[in-house]
């Protein structure tokens, strides 16, 4: 993970949740993932690239504990705060680089990545990491752009961004590859907003759903 990226992230954290654009999409991902996979209160939840928590939180009260998990200490900072001002026991954060570090020894029943993966140059590593972090049986769920010309980033964001978002088909071929049963896809969101070159347009966001096989 670049260290521009880490460097955005860090100074936009304190105002991240100031953007409604953003509280409204990571509450679709959230509606969709309980829609879609039906967590339960024995699960324990793995919320890669999670930011300030936005769908960590969303899932908390349906699970029985959520690690938040980023590069960005500005991020986890505030995650930390949320979480510690809701009293949200069964919420914890770490520090974290798939792309770079080891994969933790920790295993999840669940883990989701939401708007994350196209700041990941090594796709193929992450998602095989989050395989390997599932019990036999758990479940992967990614929210991420359809392919976008890249526009849908402002400049300051631009630098961290290293797919312009992802065809769904390709996705869901590479995660069957990975050992992945039954990826499907749905269209959790749809932003509209100007994209870089100053035309409003539709940026699909789209969640695809995955399962770890139980042996």
């Amino acid at each position: 993970m670049s260290q521009a990226r880490t460097s955005y992230f860090d100074q936009a954290a304190a105002t991240w949740d100031d953007n409604p654009v953003r509280i409204a999409l990571m509450q679709a991902v959230g509606e969709g993932i309980l829609r879609e996979v039906q967590p339960t209160k024995n699960m324990d939840v793995l919320d890669y690239g999670c930011g300030t928590g936005l769908v960590g939180l969303y899932l908390l009260p349906h699970v029985r504990s959520v690690t938040g998990a980023d590069n960005s200490a500005g991020m986890l900072e505030v995650l930390q705060k949320k979480a510690k001002d809701g009293d949200c026991a069964n919420m914890r954060t770490i520090r974290l680089d798939l792309e770079h570090d080891r994969v933790p020894t920790d295993r999840y029943h669940l883990v989701n990545s939401s708007m994350t993966l196209h700041h990941i140059a090594e796709t193929a590593k992450v998602l095989a990491a989050f395989y390997d972090l599932l019990h036999p049986g758990g479940i992967l769920c990614v929210a991420d752009l359809d392919t976008e010309p890249w526009l849908f980033h402002a400049p300051e964001v631009a630098p961290s961004v290293r797919h312009p978002g992802f065809d769904r088909e390709v996705l869901k071929s590479q995660l069957a590859e990975i050992g992945f049963k039954n990826p499907k896809d749905i269209t959790a969101h749809i932003i509209r907003k100007p994209g870089a070159d100053g035309v409003e347009r539709d940026f699909p966001v789209f969640l695809i759903t995955a399962w770890k096989d139980n042996s």
